[in-house]
């Protein structure tokens, strides 16, 4: 059963609850706070990150999103240490086995679910017997791969949709502002007054929706860029893991076993060596008396053949 967990775990992902929680308590709420204090007397600049309910959920989205893909290359620099160390053991142990890498892995700190230690573990106790095992690895590290940026993936096409929400919500507010005063005047003398009063606030519903865009289109650039570079740099690691697994480690492992198994075993091996030759020699025996006996036999049936032959001549000839 713990072979089995160890096939399931994935140490690169990282969990979004914790970048979630943290960044609303650093980011969201501090940016509502502000927009409900200082959000209409705030200056351009400001305004466009709490201008209005939308712009601090994009704020969120983003520092959520960031941290979460912070967090995880961290992991995937840990990762990337951590099979160093191991693959260096590797190299310099004479036999290594489930006992000494267990060994090695807790003095160095390397948890249980590091890629290259849970392939050898997992090799070591099938005996190498099982060649499932590497496409098994295989297609869970990149399915792992794949869910690990699901939610990434997300926040970089919800971050523009937000900001285009704010904007439709900006324009709406601003056709409502622009309605209402239309429909308050009464006379056509007083269209102007009324223009001149409800303007203002029309242009500054049509900036603060077209501000939430900007805000949004300017964050998930670099987010989108950040989430590409991690995930390339992820898929590397496995192709770079899954070379060194075939071409170095489980090699290694395969030539070590046989040496320490000749070396153990050399008294039974001799004897079996020569209990096969002494084997060979009496096929090699059994072989030639029967070859013998094949050409007597054969011997024996010519002058069979000839003798009938002759008394049948003679027989006619008689005749």
């Amino acid at each position: 059963m713990k072979n089995q967990q160890a096939l399931t775990l994935y140490p690169l992902e990282q969990p979004f609850k914790s970048a979630i929680v943290t960044t609303a308590l650093l980011v969201l709420i501090p940016a509502l706070i502000l927009f409900f204090i200082f959000g209409a007397e705030a200056s351009r600049a400001l305004k466009i990150f709490i201008g209005n309910g939308i712009s601090p959920i994009i704020l969120w989205f983003f520092a959520a999103s960031f941290l979460h893909l912070w967090l995880k290359s961290k992991k995937l620099t840990q990762e990337q240490a951590y099979t160093q160390q191991l693959s260096q053991f590797y190299q310099q142990e004479t036999n290594p086995s489930l006992e000494s890498i267990n060994e090695f892995s807790q003095k160095a700190n390397i948890p249980e679910d590091n890629l290259l230690r849970s392939r050898s573990t997992l090799y070591l106790n099938h005996k190498g017997n099982d060649e499932d095992i590497d496409e098994a690895f295989g297609i869970k590290e990149r399915e792992f791969l794949r869910g690990s940026f699901a939610l990434s993936r997300f926040m970089v096409w919800a971050i523009p949709i937000i900001g285009f929400i704010g904007t439709v919500w900006g324009i709406s507010n601003g056709i409502a502002h622009f309605s209402d005063a239309m429909t308050s005047t009464t006379s056509v003398t007083d269209v102007s007054s009324m223009l001149k009063e409800s303007l203002p606030l029309v242009t500054n519903s049509l900036a603060t929706a077209f501000d939430t865009t900007l805000l949004a289109l300017f964050l998930s650039v670099p987010l989108m860029m950040m989430m590409i570079w991690l995930e390339k740099q992820e898929e590397s690691y496995l192709i770079h893991l899954d070379e060194m697994w075939y071409h170095d480690i489980k090699p290694l492992f395969a030539s070590k076993q046989a040496i320490a198994t000749t070396t153990t075993t050399d008294g039974v091996l001799t004897q079996n060596t020569s209990t096969d030759s002494s084997a060979i020699q009496s096929v090699a025996d059994e072989i030639k008396l029967l070859s013998t006996q094949i050409g007597a036999l054969q011997e024996t049936m010519e002058d069979l053949y000839e003798s009938t032959f002759s008394e049948a001549v003679d027989t006619k000839n008689g005749k």
